[in-house]
């Protein structure tokens, strides 16, 4: 019932004719088994323990998948908090994956202010190699948001 409440995926597939409530048994095998465990944890206690920036990156990933509004919202702060020159490649690629355009803001913004820094580091050249389209976005909106 809890996880029914707290997320509209989980209900869909609790009340929907879905193996999962055949069963009775929801199988994530997407997810590491810690991070199922923090996603349990906040579900059941709106409470975050020991979240790190990968735990946070997993999290986000999961709330978005399950519809956990309150832990997106939470990781995402995290994530936005904990921002540096090396990681905002990765956070810019999290949110246009997930189409979150508070968080892709929010990475932009650093980045652009950081712009000397982000842009010699070995994270955003491995972004060029990995995602063109998404650093030429980006670098358009740096050339947009200079005029």
């Amino acid at each position: 019932m809890v996880l029914c409440a707290r997320s509209p995926v989980f209900k869909l597939m609790m009340t929907n004719d879905m193996k999962e409530k055949n069963t009775g048994c929801i199988q994530i095998d997407d997810l590491e088994n810690d991070i199922v465990q923090q996603l349990l944890l906040f579900l059941y206690s709106d409470h975050l323990v020991n979240l790190e920036w990968e735990s946070a990156i997993k999290l986000y990933y999961a709330s978005d998948k399950y519809e956990v509004e309150n832990l997106k919202v939470l990781c995402s702060a995290f994530l936005i908090d904990n921002l540096s020159t090396s990681t905002a490649s990765e956070l810019l690629l999290l949110a246009d994956t997930h189409n979150d355009s508070d968080l892709m803001k929010a990475v932009e913004d650093f980045i652009f202010k950081h712009e000397n820094q982000v842009f010699g580091s070995k994270e955003w050249r491995n972004l060029i190699e990995t995602n063109p389209l998404l650093v030429s976005k980006t670098m358009c909106l740096k050339y947009i948001r200079k005029l």
